[in-house]
């Protein structure tokens, strides 16, 4: 798995590049505050639903949590790893980290 820093992810979004960004927190963590664009995929879920919404195996997905615990070497990425996703990685420090980038959210609370 990718240790991508937060400045790193800013970057390849703006640069059009086609990332998908999994928050991995309860709903109603995520509605209070998520990295733009992300989809919600809780950690309680994640196994029943990863396949809908994460169709390409190839496709670059990073993956975070509320600090890095639960992106890095989360259950989430065992699951995608063993399913046989290729380019799999986190947010370093997870939406914290993304905060103290001073970079925006977008829900209930900007940072």
């Amino acid at each position: 798995m990718m240790d991508v820093t937060p400045q790193k992810l800013k970057q390849e979004v703006e640069s059009g590049k086609s990332v998908t960004i999994v928050d991995l927190q309860v709903a109603d963590a995520y509605e209070h505050s998520h990295i733009p664009g992300a989809v919600n995929l809780p950690l309680d879920a994640f196994e029943a639903e990863y396949a809908s919404v994460l169709k390409d195996k190839d496709a670059i997905v990073v993956l975070y949590g509320e600090y890095d615990e639960l992106g890095k070497g989360s259950k989430a990425a065992e699951t995608l790893e063993a399913a046989g996703y290729t380019r799999i990685g986190h947010v370093v420090g997870g939406i914290r980290g993304w905060q103290e980038a001073g970079y925006p959210t977008e829900g209930g609370r900007e940072s």
